[in-house]
């Protein structure tokens, strides 16, 4: 797992020159955001730290763990209070800019379940390569439940997008309800193909919303006690 691109994300945290931090989050941005609080100890070094807050959609619980390894490695000031060092808490909102994300969704449908996702087949050049890769597809889905259309919004290599679109089109899903009818809705999907040793970044790995989450094809090196490739759920839909 890469933490480098958290450092391009907003971090409500001024850790240098013994600035305070800021406990205020900005105004609303696309994106996800995990809150934590903070207890620092005489030193100015974290001493525990929990999540208070947060809408991480992956179900391995990933930026949360993103920004609790940041929350580790800070160094703060010592506070002083009348003369001494002393503990003290603070609040960080660690927010993760997700391109095309549209919020929260504002109106009334369930979220999809799904009936039947055939597995995405791992482009067989890349895998020969040892290559990672992914693909965010915008779905729409009929009030059958059947795929109308799919459309790749961005990928690593078009290989993985096309790979990802074709198992796309075949899956089936209880559709989404409004008022207690099935309609058409629009969903997107981060679908990422990885190895058991190298892991794609996690803007990679959540899909803007409104969401269907995320869904991880693994090729395994072929050997007596696994299998040649295979697929997990890595969080709604499959984990619903």
């Amino acid at each position: 797992m890469s933490l480098r691109p958290l450092l391009a994300v907003l971090i409500l945290l001024s850790i240098s020159l013994g600035r305070p931090l800021l406990a205020a989050a900005p105004a609303a941005q696309p994106g996800y955001t995990v809150v934590i609080d903070i207890k620092i100890d005489e030193k100015g070094a974290p001493e525990d730290a929990q999540v208070v807050k947060s809408d991480d959609p992956t179900g391995d619980h990933l930026l949360e763990r993103i920004a609790m390894a940041k929350v580790r490695a800070m160094r703060l000031e010592p506070r002083m209070k009348e003369g001494h060092a002393s503990k003290y808490t603070v609040q960080a909102p660690f927010v993760f800019p997700v391109e095309g994300d549209e919020g929260p969704m504002t109106g009334q449908l369930s979220l999809p379940r799904i009936v039947q996702a055939v597995q995405p087949v791992y482009p067989a050049e890349q895998a020969g390569r040892g290559e990672i890769g992914a693909a965010i597809l915008e779905v729409v889905i009929r009030a059958d439940g059947t795929v109308a259309a799919v459309k790749a919004l961005r990928s690593t290599q078009p290989a993985f997008a096309q790979a990802a679109q074709a198992a796309v089109r075949q899956w089936t899903f209880v559709p989404s309800q409004q008022a207690g009818h099935a309609v058409e809705s629009r969903w997107r999907l981060s679908l990422s193909f990885e190895t058991d040793a190298n892991h794609n970044d996690w803007m990679w790995r959540v899909a803007p919303r409104p969401s269907l989450g995320n869904y991880t094809v693994v090729h395994r090196t072929p050997s007596a006690e696994t299998p040649a490739a295979g697929a997990k759920p890595a969080g709604p839909p499959a984990g619903k």
